[in-house]
């Protein structure tokens, strides 16, 4: 008749009002031996039992209980939660709603982590930017200082220091471009594109942007023996 294991309010008022009413009957019917009596005693007290215990659990258990599914839902009950909470959720036994609570828990608990896993990535991505940033400004700085200093009058170190200038200038508007398509890639708006270019070319724009440093301390860099050779990259 019933499952021990998941009762509903409805099963357990019946279950403690049939545990209460037989000894109590039997006492009676001990004490008056007469069936009649005794029966009448036995619906009386099972009637009154299962009206108290399921008044009890309604009224101070199941109400605390839906109370945590509209916290769980942390939405204005609709019609359709109404219902539930008015005709389903009453025959969920405790394990049930144990287990939807815990359920709960688990997807709180993991979004959590993602929350979390998304705030260290923007922190690095704002770390790599600035920094991706700071290279092109410093060397534009640099080479207008140098040109400003008296490197004017030299034609050949001017046009090569305003060549540079405006290859720097090129690699901020490129961040700007690419901090837009990062966000349209993240809402699906912008398909990745790939283009095949020689690795060489994109080294020595690296060695151009840092040439000042690498003067200034007396760097020189230069390509591996063997490696001369354009490389091509599909990226």
């Amino acid at each position: 008749m019933f499952s021990t294991k998941n009762l509903s309010p409805k099963q357990l008022s019946a279950l403690t009002a049939i545990l209460l009413s037989v000894p109590i009957s039997l006492g009676i019917y001990l004490l008056r031996p007469d069936w009649v009596i005794a029966s009448v005693s036995a619906g009386v007290i099972f009637l009154g039992n299962y009206l108290l215990v399921r008044f009890v659990l309604e009224s101070f258990i199941y109400r605390k209980i839906k109370l945590i599914y509209k916290f769980i839902y942390q939405t204005k009950a609709s019609k359709r939660e109404e219902t539930y909470y008015k005709y389903i959720l009453p025959q969920k036994g405790i394990d049930e709603v144990r287990m939807d609570v815990e359920r709960w828990a688990e997807q709180r608990s993991a979004e959590i982590e993602l929350l979390k896993s998304n705030e260290a990535y923007r922190k690095e991505f704002l770390q790599n930017l600035a920094h991706e940033f700071k290279t092109p400004i410093f060397a534009i700085q640099g080479y207008v200082d140098t040109l400003l200093d008296g490197a004017m009058d030299k034609a050949e170190l001017r046009k090569r220091f305003l060549e540079n200038t405006a290859k720097n200038v090129q690699r901020m508007v490129n961040l700007v471009q690419d901090l837009d398509e990062i966000s349209k890639l993240e809402s699906g708006e912008q398909p990745l594109y790939k283009e095949q270019f020689v690795v060489q070319d994109l080294i020595r724009e690296v060695y151009d942007a840092l040439s000042l440093k690498m003067e200034k301390r007396q760097i020189k860099a230069s390509f591996k023996k063997g490696c001369e050779a354009p490389i091509q990259v599909f990226a």
